[in-house]
């Protein structure tokens, strides 16, 4: 039993192939512009987004920065 090779593999199965594909990550709101900011919360109201809590605080973030 000692000389055996344990292999994990992730519980995600086809999910976890695709993640190590290198899926994009989200910038961290306080680090966006004030233009991407707004893409991002026209892109979640137009897909009816508007309850999550991403898109709070980068209503949050948009009115930090003035706009």
């Amino acid at each position: 039993m000692a000389d055996e090779v344990q292999t994990t593999q992730p519980a995600g199965g086809a999910a976890a192939t695709e993640g190590a594909a290198g899926a994009k990550k989200n910038k961290k709101i306080n680090r966006l512009e004030a233009k991407d900011i707004a893409g991002k919360i026209e892109a979640l109201e137009s897909s009816n987004a508007t309850g999550s809590k991403y898109y709070r605080h980068l209503l949050q973030r948009k009115q930090e920065l003035g706009g």
